[in-house]
């Protein structure tokens, strides 16, 4: 087993939509239209910090079967 700390950077919202829709389990159900105001805030953040950081932990469980 291993686990990896991952840390993404964001320099634009459209950059954080197109993740959001290619990677769907980080946010099931994501929709444009369905998060309007928290992707507006996004865009005020990058904005006046330059980007958005986000981290993640995964995990690669390796399993096998007993003959």
């Amino acid at each position: 087993m291993r686990e990896q700390a991952l840390r993404v950077e964001f320099f634009d919202v459209g950059a954080v939509v197109h993740f959001l829709k290619k990677v769907l389990w980080t946010v099931p159900g994501f929709t444009v239209d369905g998060y309007t105001e928290p992707l507006a805030r996004m865009r005020r953040h990058i904005q006046g910090y330059g980007s958005f950081v986000s981290h993640s932990q995964r995990f690669f469980i390796e399993a096998r079967r007993l003959v």
